[in-house]
């Protein structure tokens, strides 16, 4: 099976957020993957973005090899609906090393968001060792009983999202193991949304609404201040 490594970009006002992170991880996956140099430019992608009147949308970029043949691709989509809550299933994570990646190789997470769906919720959550690692599309915090912020270690268990890092710098945040059978609160974030867990397998989550609050305006903060640089 060929594997490519994508990255999903929040364009905003026709600006792709953080597009040098995304760049830089971006590439240096293909690399890990063995795909062959490629050059992306913010330059280049602007102009697809205005050559195509596209203001604020998704833009997945994608780097792939077929027939000894490296290629990038480029595809947008609206950006998603804004929903606050949502509920999630936990399922064991027999993901291999590629899940530390940006893979196309999806099988194994669309087949966990098939059976959250079945079981009337929205995502699936993996765990390993009982421990909660990331959902299907997002990483996860929540707070301790210091009300401190905290979310799972990123290190070989799963993707150290771009959202994820602008928020640990941000403020503080405690990387710490956190057990599937949790109270909450949990919140899911990527580059494109950010949720609050109120149900996990069935069960009601202490309400996430404060700690979505507070990571939101963190992310806001940032993407005004990207604008404003560019």
């Amino acid at each position: 099976m060929n594997i490519g490594v994508f990255t999903t970009i929040k364009i905003k006002n026709g600006i792709p957020l953080f597009f040098d992170r995304h760049r830089e991880r971006l590439l240096a996956q293909a690399a890990k993957l063995n795909l062959e140099k490629v050059s992306i430019r913010l330059a280049n992608v602007q102009h697809y973005l205005k050559k195509n009147n596209l203001l604020d949308c998704a833009l997945k970029i994608t780097i792939t090899k077929e027939d000894n043949k490296t290629s990038i691709t480029y595809k947008t989509r609206p950006l998603p609906q804004t929903l606050i809550s949502c509920k999630a299933i936990t399922i064991q994570d027999t993901r291999n090393y590629l899940k530390i990646y940006k893979t196309t190789n999806r099988i194994l997470h669309d087949r966990a968001k098939k059976i959250a769906m079945e079981h009337g919720a929205d995502d699936a959550i993996f765990t390993f060792n009982e421990k909660i690692v990331e959902s299907t599309i997002c990483n996860i915090f929540s707070v301790n009983k210091q009300g401190e912020i905290i979310t799972p270690p990123m290190r070989a268990k799963g993707l150290n999202g771009i959202t994820r890092q602008l928020i640990i710098e941000q403020t503080n945040v405690i990387e710490i193991d956190i057990n599937q059978n949790t109270k909450g609160p949990l919140v899911l974030v990527n580059s494109l949304r950010i949720q609050k867990v109120t149900h996990l397998n069935g069960k009601k989550l202490l309400d996430g609404e404060k700690l979505m609050q507070k990571i939101k305006k963190i992310i806001e903060k940032n993407e005004e201040a990207y604008l404003q640089k560019l």
